[in-house]
């Protein structure tokens, strides 16, 4: 399954670095994360932002596993890292339908 969380708004741009998951992941399951970031409308506010969410190289093909550096994007265009408004994806799977990983929490490290 797919679980997408609400809108972090950080106030202002910052610069998002990494981040560390806390999950349980028993054996033959797994857990990969996108993050999308973008910058806030007009009003300063993310409400009715749209941010495109992408893996470890910026593009939208690939994903995280946990504890990574985000990508930096200025560009104006998609995502953009430094921003003001975050979500995340995870990607839970198994191969076993009697098993299945569990997200406890996520943490971002960011600078201003």
């Amino acid at each position: 399954g797919i679980f997408e969380s609400q809108t972090f708004n950080a106030g202002s741009d910052v610069q998002f670095n990494t981040f560390k998951a806390t999950a349980a992941l028993p054996s033959q399951t797994e857990l990969l994360y996108q993050v999308g970031i973008a910058r806030a409308s007009a009003d300063g506010s993310c409400n009715g932002v749209q941010v495109v969410f992408v893996g470890p190289d910026g593009t939208p093909t690939t994903k995280f596993a946990t504890g990574s550096a985000l990508p930096v994007s200025a560009d104006g265009v998609g995502f953009e890292n430094p921003g003001q408004c975050l979500r995340y994806k995870g990607f839970f799977s198994s191969s076993d339908v009697n098993q299945s990983p569990t997200l406890y929490d996520i943490r971002f490290n960011y600078s201003l």
